[in-house]
Formats: C-alpha cells, structure tokens, sequence
C-alpha cells in the first residue's frame, strides 16, 4: 500500500469515493457529483488536506483533515467497498499518527447510526467525548 497526499487533480475521485460514503452511511447529503467535485476542490484548496491509500495505483481509501489549532479535526475516512476489511483504514490512520499527527488530539464526527463506524473508531482507541443532537 502506497500513501500519498491528494492534489487538486484528484477531486474528482475523491468526490466519487466521497458520493460513495454518503451512500453508505446513509447521510442526507443530496449534493450530486458535480457538487461534490467542487466542493472537494474548494475543501483542498483552502483548509483541509487529504491522504490517499493505493493499491496497485488505485485510490482505496482516503482521509480528509484539516488542522483547527488546538486538534486535528478529521473530516472524512472512507474505505472503497472492495478493499474493506483489509485493514487500510487502520494502517492509513496509523501512518498519519506517525507522519502528520504527532503533536496534538485528533477528533471526527460519526453519524450515531453507523455502528461499524463507531466501532472500528472505538477499536482503534477514539472515545467519545460529546454527543452532538439535531432536531
């Protein structure tokens, strides 16, 4: 697996994976793929940074962050559907702990009703801290 940091050039994939993961988590998100491309390219061009997982020269993963002073605030991490439960997810976490996020908290948000989500993050060490309500 080959990790390496998302370029203005690869919005369009990431808003296809992104589109993926509002599927999956069965979010409200009605944007269109276009939507998405643009926002991804305005996301990658002000705050946030995004690393890819590679295998074979494919994007499998991605993770979405931006730097909020006090903690890194992770945005999105999605694994493709036909590379899951390989363990990229926690080898591309691992290798941001190492490389990028090693001077402060990282937080994220997770939908209440994604279990796996909530699971995996519990497993890789994340505790919740809030719960955030919306009516």
């Amino acid at each position: 697996m080959e990790i390496v940091r998302a370029e203005l050039t690869d919005a369009d994939i990431l808003a296809e994976l992104n589109k993926r993961l509002i599927e999956d988590e069965r979010h409200p998100d009605p944007m269109d793929i276009a939507q998405l491309t643009e926002r991804m390219q305005e996301w990658l061009t002000t705050d946030y940074i995004c690393y890819m997982a590679k295998e074979n020269g494919h994007v499998a993963a991605y993770c979405l962050y931006r730097d909020d002073g006090g903690y890194y605030y992770m945005r999105q991490l999605y694994v493709d559907r036909a590379h899951r439960r390989k363990g990229i997810a926690t080898r591309l976490l691992d290798w941001l702990y190492e490389n990028v996020w090693t001077d402060k908290k990282v937080r994220l948000d997770v939908l209440a009703h994604n279990e796996d989500a909530v699971a995996f993050y519990k497993r890789y060490g994340f505790r919740i801290g809030v719960f955030r309500m919306e009516k």
